[in-house]
């Protein structure tokens, strides 16, 4: 698969997704089954949507491992999305896996792109910052932990990324604008 590909897929899926409302609309009536496809389109399109940077790295340095293994756990994290959306488990247990795996999937997406270029996952702030917050958001969510100050630990770490990610496209922008 290529870039184009997957770019080709997210519109493909948004359309299908608008067409889904637009029935709705004129049919004038919700019902489970519509609202399960467009859901399922939008599942759809957010796969492609999270591939897409993956795909382009894996097409830029195919030797980078990181970017496959986010193709992998986005391909599963859609299944299983697919499956608790269709099949409607009632088990804590399948729903927390998913979740973790959905998580894992969005950050090893950010990592395939920080991948972009050989090293430079080793040397960032960011990726050890976000590893941290999903390292402690899995654990939590696996742990089914409620304590209060365990997911303020984990409010910190992702303002902590957040904050990794942002000043360096603040910075980036305002040289931009400086040199007009």
């Amino acid at each position: 698969m290529t870039a184009k590909t997957y770019g080709l897929g997210f519109l493909i899926s948004s359309v299908v997704a608008v067409l889904i409302v637009i029935a709705i609309v004129v049919v004038g009536e919700y019902t489970k089954t519509r609202g399960r496809f467009l859901l399922s389109a939008l599942m759809v399109e957010g796969y492609f949507f999270c591939s897409l940077g993956p795909i382009w790295v894996a097409e830029r340095r195919p030797e980078s491992m990181v970017s496959r293994v986010a193709i992998g756990a986005a391909v599963v994290a859609l299944l299983l999305l697919l499956i608790g959306l269709w099949g409607t488990p009632n088990s804590d247990a399948f729903w927390k896996s998913t979740a973790i795996v959905t998580i894992l999937a969005l950050v090893l997406a950010f990592l395939a792109v920080v991948d972009s270029e050989a090293g430079r996952l080793s040397l960032s702030v960011q990726a050890k910052a976000v590893g941290l917050a999903t390292l402690i958001g899995c654990v939590g969510i696996a742990g089914g932990i409620n304590w209060p100050p365990y997911w303020w630990v984990f409010t910190l770490a992702v303002i902590a990324w957040v904050t990794t990610v942002t000043i360096p496209a603040i910075g980036y922008v305002a040289r931009r604008i400086q040199r007009c």
